[in-house]
């Protein structure tokens, strides 16, 4: 931004525009002192009564506004209106956002964004939305401002603390640089390797501009492998027994963690097994979330005091919005996990409508014990993927269910944001409420592929963004970079998965800016450990490659539809193996529509077909024909095998057109043939596995066949290779 006339510098070299008029920008109103909800158990009609008699008093109030607050609100909205016009003239994207002025002179309300009691069967999803936007919350109470802080708990601005090294005291040119590029698109990565453990690598790597590319280095890794080095508030060193510095409390997984997550580096962290290592990094985030809302909360109140005894003191301590973290997770029995080891880990014994979470999240329930172990782990407990929920903390209490413009966590799955955010009624829209996200935290990741990413990458695109309104915003305390529109070059994300992907690599190496670089590990898989290595039959595998002409990943599913047209159809009908009792397992549900398309067009292949959205009775009389030899192959999609794990009887060949994400599927898939071996319906020594698979695979291929095999099979000059 330039400088206007009379401006001054922050410390880190930030120029503030217009900080004394912008300061002038205080709540004239008292807020409310109480937040609507639904506590009561009433039935859905009277909700709904309420909701309706709501909307019409609050016509009613706009309508009786006194002289005095409307000319207050007036000279607000002006101001807010002068901020955005500043903001457009030097972010031009801004302006595609909204095409409508903002008209705050009666627009008193804030948005209480809460999820409803249950979903019941008559509430379409859009319906539980709507009862959850209730536009008629009171503001926040005060309970935060009125209380003091710790004597013992105050954090020196002096202190080479990450927090203020990250936030505050960050290098200013670099910032202006790489903001300068992301614009123009000339941006360069650098990144080293190093390693970790005997099988194990970890991977740095930073954006920068281009014109720095001689000039930037890295500097080499400060791993403390402890929490002592790093400053974490007092209460919760007492809470975690954290105090004695001679203990180390932290397990392997922890110690490899620790650094990049408090030195507020975006993480990419594949983990070993369910249960077990995800608890281990959840403590350690929960921890790290904790520490980083605290820090946030006690500089502003501490701040507050310096304000009092010198009204012309500035400080910068503020987003747009209160809300600082964001946690997505795929389904409630997680977010109920999560929440409480918070809950633990704060030492607050006070927890708002802790009942009414507990009914709506907890459910003690496992799938049937003839799943595999890891779809128990999966699907355990309340498997519901819609939900949103607020938490807010005061000095002495958590408040669930709140307000999420007063909230400092938010709890999703991608779904319910989704549905916020990219609301069908653009009236209704809300994403405000993410402008000033600092830490942004993805839990299993692998399982919310199967949900649907693309609900994740909408959410990125929502976070961080400049607000279309004002939220009780004091102008003169918000960080420089907010207002510059920088923030994602801030905000931490963190991402925890059980297979690397390439949606995964995606994320943090394109959607995430962070000036401080990026961390993730990278597991080499030895032979003995692929799946191939783990099917306990021996069948013959091969593996076809196929070209991709121009090498573009866009072309890369046209090239492998016209190999399958082209190579693997013919051999189906004209096969010297079995002509029934094929399996075609296909990963993406377009590649499925495309080659059943093509199958009913083009071919008379007798073939039945299953995939997620297939109705219970297809999906029985199918895998019924199937086994009868009815119809001689049978279409099978990768995100019906992942929620519902079919043992699919009478499978003689399989054939993948794609390596599967997850390298389990394959060991299970395959299997398949096995049994039906062992019933005496197929010969193994007849039977087959056919892969098709691209340069562009070498992820899935790398934990089915091995790191070194993968590399073989990649970029070696054959192209089929053969395992048994």
């Amino acid at each position: 931004m330039s400088k206007p006339d009379g401006g001054k510098y922050d410390r880190v070299g930030g120029r503030k525009r217009g900080r004394n008029e912008l300061r002038t920008i205080r709540r004239s109103t008292k807020r409310g002192q109480n937040d609507e909800h639904f506590e009561n158990n009433e039935d859905r009609k009277d909700e709904e009564d309420k909701i309706e008699n709501a909307d019409v008093s609050d016509e009613d109030e706009d309508e009786i506004v006194a002289p005095e607050e409307m000319d207050e609100e007036q000279k607000k909205g002006k101001v807010y209106d002068a901020l955005l016009t500043i903001l457009k003239s030097e972010h031009p994207e801004l302006k595609k956002k909204s095409s409508k002025k903002q008209k705050l002179a009666n627009d008193k309300l804030s948005t209480d964004l809460t999820t409803e009691d249950k979903i019941s069967d008559e509430e379409s999803e859009a319906d539980l939305i709507d009862t959850g936007l209730d536009r008629n919350a009171d503001d926040e109470d005060k309970d935060d401002e009125d209380n003091n802080i710790d004597g013992d708990d105050i954090d020196s601005e002096d202190e080479k603390d990450e927090f203020e090294m990250h936030f505050n005291q960050y290098p200013n040119d670099l910032i202006e640089k790489l903001a300068a590029a992301y614009e123009n698109g000339t941006t360069t990565s650098k990144s080293v390797r190093l390693p970790l453990r005997d099988n194990e690598n970890i991977i740095l790597s930073k954006t920068i501009p281009e014109t720095m590319v001689d000039e930037e280095k890295f500097d080499k890794p400060n791993n403390k492998m402890s929490l002592h080095p790093y400053f974490i508030k007092k209460r919760l060193q007492i809470q975690n027994d954290l105090l004695d510095n001679t203990k180390n409390n932290l397990t392997e997984i922890q110690k490899q963690l620790v650094d990049p997550m408090f030195q507020y580096k975006d993480m990419l962290y594949e983990y070993d097994s369910y249960g077990k290592d995800e608890d281990e990094y959840r403590d350690l985030y929960c921890l790290h979330v904790l520490n980083h809302i605290y820090k946030t909360r006690d500089r502003i109140l501490k701040d507050n005091q310096k304000i009092q005894n010198d009204n012309d003191a500035e400080y910068l301590d503020q987003g747009f919005t209160r809300p600082k973290v964001l946690i997505v997770v795929p389904t409630r029995d997680t977010c109920y996990q999560i929440v409480d080891k918070i809950i633990h880990k704060s030492g607050i014994e006070q927890v708002d409508k802790k009942g009414k979470f507990r009914d709506q999240f907890f459910e003690d329930s496992l799938p049937p014990s003839s799943k595999p172990k890891t779809f128990q782990q999966i699907f355990k407990g309340n498997t519901n993927d819609f939900f949103v929920l607020g938490m807010k903390f005061t000095r002495k209490a958590i408040k669930l269910y709140s307000n999420f413009y007063q909230s400092d966590i938010v709890i999703c799955s991608p779904l319910g944001l989704q549905m916020i955010v990219e609301n069908t009624d653009k009236k209704k829209r809300q994403d405000d409420f993410l402008s000033s996200i600092e830490v942004a935290i993805v839990d299993q990741f692998n399982v919310i592929e199967y949900q649907n990413v693309s609900h994740l990458y909408t959410i990125f695109e929502h976070m961080n963004t400049i607000p279309k309104e004002q939220h009780d915003s004091d102008f003169g305390r918000i960080r420089m970079w907010y207002i510059n529109d920088q923030a994602k070059m801030f905000r931490q994300t963190m991402l925890f998965t059980k297979y690397v992907s390439p949606n995964s690599n995606s994320i943090i190496n394109h959607v995430c800016k962070n000036w401080s670089g990026r961390w993730k590990n990278h597991k080499r898989i030895e032979p003995n450990e692929s799946s191939v290595a783990q099917l306990g039959i021996r069948v013959k595998q091969i593996f076809q490659r196929f070209s991709v002409l121009g090498g573009h990943i866009t072309e890369e599913p046209d090239y492998r539809f016209r190999h399958f047209c082209s190579v693997i159809v013919p051999s189906i009908t004209k096969s010297t193996g079995y002509e029934d009792g094929i399996l075609i397992y296909i990963p993406d549900y377009t590649d499925y529509l495309r080659v059943s398309n093509y199958l009913k067009e083009k071919t008379s292949i007798l073939f039945g077909e299953i995939n997620e959205y297939s109705s219970q009775k297809k999906l029985n009389a199918n895998r019924s024909l199937f086994q009868q030899g009815r119809v001689k192959v049978l279409l099978y999609t990768e995100r019906l095998h992942h929620f519902r794990r079919y043992e699919i009887k009478g499978v003689k060949s399989v054939f993948f057109y794609q390596p599967p994400t997850n390298p389990e599927f394959y060991t299970e898939v395959v299997r398949f043939i096995g049994k039906s071996a062992f019933l005496g319906t197929t010969d193994l020594n007849i039977s087959t596995v056919r892969c098709l698979y691209s340069k562009m695979d070498g992820l899935a291929l790398e934990r089915v066949v091995g790191t070194k095999r993968a590399a073989v099979l990649t970029r070696g000059q054959n192209e089929t290779y053969e395992f048994k």
